[in-house]
């Protein structure tokens, strides 16, 4: 995800992130958020609605690594999780497979190809400006040269 994006999630929810600061042995978050630009609405409602229920002492939950899968969706680690932020964390996963990992339009669907969208939520636009295929507009037509006439005209 995009540098401001992410600190932006960081200065808002400094709670729930706090394990950006921990050792990379511990937690994911030092790396930021291995997912592309598309999810950040996802990510920040998800993180609104967590941030609502929680409470502020030491065993509240954390989020500690937030990338992409391997199937295309979300993967989020939380320490701590109560029933309802594991709800919240699961609607959030489940929402990711119709998202578009790159724009955040809706629908989306699992791109099972070869290229650079293989295992990638992406909508038909993305794939198709990722997989670098040409739209199916016919190639212009090359005008020939027009030889010079041989009569000039000259105006009085």
């Amino acid at each position: 995800m995009d540098s401001q994006k992410t600190n932006e999630l960081y200065e808002r929810f400094s709670h729930l992130y706090r394990e950006r600061l921990a050792p990379l042995e511990s937690s994911k978050m030092a790396w930021g958020f291995q997912c592309g630009d598309g999810w950040y609405n996802l990510i920040h409602k998800m993180s609104k609605r967590i941030t609502n229920l929680l409470n502020d002492d030491e065993s509240a939950p954390a989020i500690a690594e937030v990338s992409r899968n391997n199937d295309g969706t979300l993967y989020i680690t939380v320490r701590n999780p109560t029933l309802a932020i594991a709800d919240i964390v699961e609607t959030a996963k489940e929402q990711s497979r119709i998202i578009c990992e790159t724009c955040g339009y809706s629908p989306a669907f699992l791109r099972h190809q070869d290229g650079p969208q293989k295992g990638h939520v992406a909508c038909g636009r993305c794939a198709r400006h990722n997989a670098g295929r040409p739209n199916n507009k016919a190639p212009k037509r090359k005008s020939q040269r027009r030889r010079a006439s041989d009569i000039e005209v000259i105006k009085r």
